[in-house]
C-alpha cells in the first residue's frame, strides 16, 4: 500500500463521512454567515427583558387548574408570588393569545390589563421595592396542540390502548405561557418552586414535578397536588395524565439515598421494568463525573409520555417506543437524565446559549459510552453524530428573541464535538474532567452563560483559548486543513495549513504514525512536517472537528 494514497483515503474520509462533514459544506465558502428568520416585536416581547419584567423577581407559582380531556380544555388560576425589585405600577406576564385571561386580581381587587401578542401588561397600585406581593390570574382555553412534540411544542392529547386519555405537554422553545400565565423568560426561575393542583376525571392519575403532596376526590373528579421546592425553569414545569401503573426502587447515590419512581401505562409495564433497570447505573456514572444528583430531596421520575422525551425536572418524559441503542442503553434515559445536571440545575438565561444544555448533554452520552463500552465505541458514537452537523449558524445564536431552530442539530452534535475538541486541545484528561466537575459544582442551581464557561476554562487551564472558542462557538464555518503530501521511500513529507479560520487559529491534530499517535499543531501559515521510517500513516479523525482538503499547490 502506498503511504500517500493511504493519507489521501483518510482525508477523503474526513471530508465525506467523519467529523468533518460533506464536501459541499466544506467547499461552500460563499454562503451568508448566518441564516436566521426576520425577528419581530412578538419575538422580543417574549425573548427580551424590559422594565415591566425586570421590576419583579418571581418567588413561587401556584397553579390550580381543571383539565377536561374530552374538550381539550384548561380552566383555573395561577398565583404568582414575587418580590418587587424596582418600584413600578405596571408588570408584564405572558399568556398565549388563544388562551383567555378572564381576570387578574391583586389585593382582592380586579386589575386592568392590556394584551399585545402573547404579553399581558397589568396596571397595579404603586409597588414598593423590597416588598413581596401575590397576583392571581384567572384564565381558560384550549392550549395549542403540539404538531411534533417535543420539538414543536404544545399539549399532547392521546389515548392509550384501552382508549383512556393519555396527556402531556412539552413547551421548551415555544414557551410555558402556551398553557399557563407566567413570566415566560428563562432568566427568572421561581426561587421557591411551583405548587400544582390539577383536577382530572376520576380514575386518571396526574404526575408532575417534585413530590406528591395530596390526592383528594370530589364530584367524580380527582385532584392531585404536586410540589417542587427547588427553582425550576418554566418550560420544565409539566404534567402527565393517564391511567398509570407505578413502581419504584431505592437508589443509593454518592451522598444520599432517594427513590426512583416510574409511572407507565399498564400495556408498557413489563417492557419498562426491563429497560428502566439501566437507570441506576446511568445516574451513578453522572454522579461520579459531575457530582450528586441535584434533586435528591424530591427524587427522580421517569414517566411514560405520549411523545419521545423531555428533561422535565424530576419528572422526565419517556416515550421512545422502547428502542435501545445497539450497545444496549436507552438513549432517552441517558440524554434526558444528564439534563438534570446540565440544563436543569445549571440553566441558561437565553436560548442563544442553549449549547450549555444540549452540547453538554450530548457529549455526556459519549462519555458514558467511553466509560462503559470503551474508547473505540465512543469514537464510533461521535463519528455518527458528526454526520448530523450542518454548520448553518454559529453555536451561539442571537439574544433577546427567544430563538432556537429546533431543526438545527448543531447545538447537540457540534456542541458535543466542540467539547470533545476542547478536551484534545487541553491535552490533559484530569484537568478537562476537573473543569467540567468544578464548573458544574460552583454553578449548580444557577443561571450560566457560554461566556462564563469559556472564561472559567481559560482561567483553569491558563491557556489562551480565544482562537478556539471564537471559531467553534461564534462562527459557523468548519476549519479546513489544506495539505499536500509527498513520499520518498519510507519518508513522508506533508505540507499543511488551516484555512477558513481566524489568523490566530492553531488547532492541534493527531497523526497516527505506524500505529503510534503524534500530536502536531498546524497554523494558518504553511508548515512542512517530515516523518521517517513510515510504514503506515493517517490523519486521525476522532479527536477534533475539521475538514481535510488535499491540494496540488497552495494558493
Amino acid at each position: 500500500m502506498k503511504i500517500i494514497n493511504y493519507i489521501s483515503i483518510c482525508a477523503a474520509l474526513l471530508i465525506s463521512t467523519s467529523s468533518c462533514i460533506s464536501r459541499k459544506q466544506a467547499q461552500d465558502q460563499k454562503q451568508a454567515d448566518v441564516s436566521y428568520p426576520k425577528f419581530t416585536r412578538k419575538d422580543s416581547l417574549q425573548g427580551a427583558l424590559n422594565q415591566f419584567r425586570t421590576c419583579y423577581d418571581v418567588q413561587q407559582y401556584t397553579l390550580t387548574i381543571d383539565v377536561n380531556p374530552e374538550k381539550k380544555h384548561l380552566q383555573g388560576f395561577v398565583d404568582i408570588q414575587f418580590k418587587v425589585v424596582q418600584q413600578t405600577q405596571k408588570i408584564q406576564v405572558d399568556l398565549f393569545k388563544n388562551m383567555r385571561m378572564d381576570s387578574i386580581v391583586f389585593q382582592g381587587k380586579r386589575m386592568k390589563f392590556t394584551r399585545e401578542h402573547n404579553a399581558v401588561f397589568i396596571t397595579v397600585p404603586l409597588l414598593t421595592a423590597g416588598t413581596t406581593q401575590t397576583i392571581r390570574c384567572y384564565y381558560q382555553g384550549k392550549p395549542i396542540e403540539a404538531p411534533r412534540p417535543p420539538w414543536e411544542g404544545g399539549f399532547v392529547w392521546k389515548k392509550d390502548e384501552q382508549k383512556n386519555p393519555w396527556i402531556g405537554v412539552a413547551c421548551e422553545l415555544i414557551g410555558s405561557s402556551l398553557w399557563w400565565p407566567c413570566k415566560d423568560h428563562l432568566s427568572d426561575e421561581p426561587d421557591n418552586g411551583v405548587i400544582m393542583n390539577v383536577t382530572v376525571p376520576q380514575g386518571l392519575k396526574v404526575v408532575a414535578n417534585g413530590k406528591l403532596i395530596e390526592q383528594k376526590s370530589l364530584n367524580q373528579k380527582d385532584t392531585y397536588t404536586w410540589q417542587t421546592k427547588y427553582a425550576i425553569n418554566n418550560y420544565n414545569v409539566t404534567l402527565y395524565i393517564g391511567k398509570f401503573e407505578h413502581f419504584s426502587e431505592t437508589y443509593r447515590g454518592i451522598d444520599t439515598t432517594f427513590t426512583l419512581d416510574y409511572y407507565v401505562l399498564p400495556e408498557h409495564l413489563e417492557k419498562t421494568k426491563l429497560i428502566f433497570q439501566q437507570t441506576p447505573n446511568i445516574l451513578k456514572y453522572f454522579e461520579s463525573i459531575y457530582g450528586p444528583y441535584p434533586w435528591a430531596r424530591e427524587g427522580f421520575k421517569l414517566v411514560g409520555s405520549p411523545y419521545e422525551g423531555m428533561e422535565h425536572q424530576t419528572a422526565i418524559a419517556y416515550g421512545t417506543g422502547f428502542k435501545t441503542h445497539h450497545l444496549g442503553f436507552d438513549y432517552i434515559i441517558l440524554h434526558e437524565s444528564v439534563h438534570e445536571w446540565w440544563g436543569n440545575s445549571i440553566s441558561v438565561d437565553d436560548f442563544s446559549d442553549i449549547f450549555m444544555h444540549e452540547g453538554f448533554a450530548t457529549y455526556s452520552e459519549a462519555l458514558f459510552v467511553e466509560h462503559t463500552y470503551g474508547v473505540k465505541e465512543a469514537e464510533r458514537y461521535m463519528l455518527k453524530y458528526a454526520g448530523y452537523i450542518k454548520n448553518k449558524n454559529p453555536l451561539v445564536g442571537p439574544r433577546n428573541v427567544n430563538f432556537w431552530d429546533y431543526k438545527d442539530t448543531d447545538p447537540y452534535m457540534k456542541g458535543a464535538w466542540t467539547l470533545h475538541g476542547l478536551r484534545f486541545v487541553i491535552n490533559n484528561d484530569s484537568l478537562f474532567f476537573d473543569i467540567l466537575k468544578t464548573y458544574y459544582n460552583t454553578r449548580a442551581y444557577s443561571i450560566v452563560t457560554v461566556k462564563d464557561f469559556t472564561e472559567y476554562t481559560k482561567q483553569k487551564t491558563g491557556m489562551n483559548l480565544d482562537w478556539y472558542f471564537a471559531q467553534y462557538l461564534y462562527k459557523r464555518h468548519i476549519p479546513t486543513l489544506e495539505y499536500k503530501a509527498s513520499q520518498h521511500e519510507n519518508i513522508v513529507s506533508i505540507e499543511m495549513r488551516w484555512t477558513n479560520v481566524g489568523d490566530d487559529f492553531k488547532l492541534p491534530i493527531q497523526i497516527d504514525l505506524n500505529g503510534e499517535p503524534i500530536r502536531i499543531v498546524p497554523t494558518t501559515t504553511i508548515q512542512r512536517f517530515v516523518f521517517h521510517n513510515v510504514t503506515e500513516i493517517q490523519i486521525n479523525p476522532y479527536k477534533v472537528y475539521f475538514a481535510a482538503k488535499k491540494v496540488e499547490s497552495f494558493k
